[in-house]
């Protein structure tokens, strides 16, 4: 089986991160925060850790701004909706994945307005975009770092500084690049930075987080959901501070332990080293594809990344991604829940079929699929 699903959730895992979740479950079995007893403390201990190793990785020096939750989505969610007053206006890329737009969607109950700015070309034609959209009322804006379904980057540094003149908050939507790229919160004046655990950060699904940046007071952040979090219990209202304050209930432990072994593992090998790597796939992958007669490669000129997209001319992508399967590779066809980045790329209206590579792929695994692809070209399957 060759495995080129890596945007999705990374797979295989480093051998540490295994090793994690076993431990997890023996030593860190307890609730943090919610009792004295040994197992409990490991569990609060192993908790901080976490906090630690995502902060650092991320150029902040406060784990405390880092707010744990069940996946990337959930975090976008807490950021965007947190800092978002009614009456206002956002702006988001047209390259987002539905757990930004959808979100946009659904603040214009509250009065909320946005708009879509362009990701095309070079950074100062994304800049002038957004220059063309910000409005006296706009108070946000978004961007995906990295898109899932091609290598198109926007350029964080750039948009910070110019959400920093403007005095708009800054939110960073790193979910295909934490772990492949060295992101530092503060050298792009982000003001919040939201990721999952399970991708390039090779942790097991379960855990995402939101990292706010040092000019984000807790008690600015509208909460998203009230409960019992083993802090000040007799309070009728969520606490002030972070993280305490976007944490009710019971946090995913065993999820959030094996995040720390993988970044631990990101950090050993570099993000810079396990993004080359993936970029190098990706490339020989499409220069493959792009000299294959009956294929269509989307994004051909863009470079860097570890994700391809594209389409069997004459199969339905959905069609093409089950015979790829059938020949023990396993990738995803569709919109991938960014209809909105299909759009702006130019895909059918199924979508495509879209590779991702992580860093234990392989160029034998590229060989493979090129088999696969003109096996089924050629009717083989």
């Amino acid at each position: 089986m060759v495995y080129l699903d890596n945007a999705a959730t990374t797979f295989p895992k480093p051998r540490a991160v295994y090793d994690a979740l076993a431990l997890s479950m023996r030593e860190c079995a307890g609730n943090p925060g919610r009792g004295g007893h040994i197992l409990s403390r490991n569990s609060a201990k192993a908790l901080f850790d976490s906090r630690v190793g995502v902060a650092s990785l991320l150029g902040s020096s406060s784990p405390e701004r880092v707010a744990f939750t069940h996946n990337a989505t959930e975090a976008l969610n807490i950021a965007i909706k947190g800092l978002a007053r009614k009456n206002s206006h956002i702006l988001i890329s047209d390259i987002e994945h539905n757990s930004v737009r959808r979100v946009a969607v659904k603040l214009q109950e509250q009065g909320i307005e946005y708009s879509v700015y362009s990701s095309a070309k070079s950074a100062e034609d994304i800049l002038n975009s957004v220059r063309e959209n910000i409005r006296p009322d706009t108070q946000m804006l978004v961007a995906c770092h990295k898109s899932n379904i091609c290598s198109r980057e926007l350029p964080l540094a750039e948009l910070g500084r110019l959400c920093k003149k403007y005095g708009i908050y800054f939110v960073v939507d790193a979910s295909q690049s934490a772990g492949s790229c060295n992101i530092d919160i503060g050298k792009v004046n982000a003001d919040a930075i939201c990721a999952p655990g399970h991708k390039g950060l090779f942790g097991i699904m379960g855990s995402g987080f939101v990292l706010f940046g040092e000019g984000v007071e807790g008690d600015k952040i509208k909460t998203m959901c009230e409960g019992g979090n083993g802090v000040n219990s007799m309070d009728e209202q969520m606490p002030s501070a972070l993280p305490e304050r976007l944490e009710a209930g019971t946090l995913p432990m065993p999820a959030i332990y094996t995040l720390k072994a993988g970044i631990e593992f990101v950090r050993r090998v570099g993000a810079e080293e396990i993004g080359n790597k993936e970029s190098v796939l990706m490339a020989r992958a499409k220069d493959m594809l792009l000299h294959t007669k009956g294929i269509e490669v989307y994004c051909p000129e863009e470079n860097g990344g570890g994700v391809l997209l594209f389409n069997f001319k004459n199969i339905d992508c959905e069609e093409a991604a089950e015979l790829l399967d059938k020949g023990k590779i396993c990738v995803r066809a569709g919109l991938h829940c960014s209809p909105l980045a299909h759009k702006t790329i130019g895909t059918p209206s199924g979508g495509a079929i879209r590779v991702s590579f992580g860093y234990f792929n392989t160029l034998k695994d590229i060989d493979c699929l090129y088999k696969t692809v003109k096996d089924i070209l050629a009717g083989v399957y």
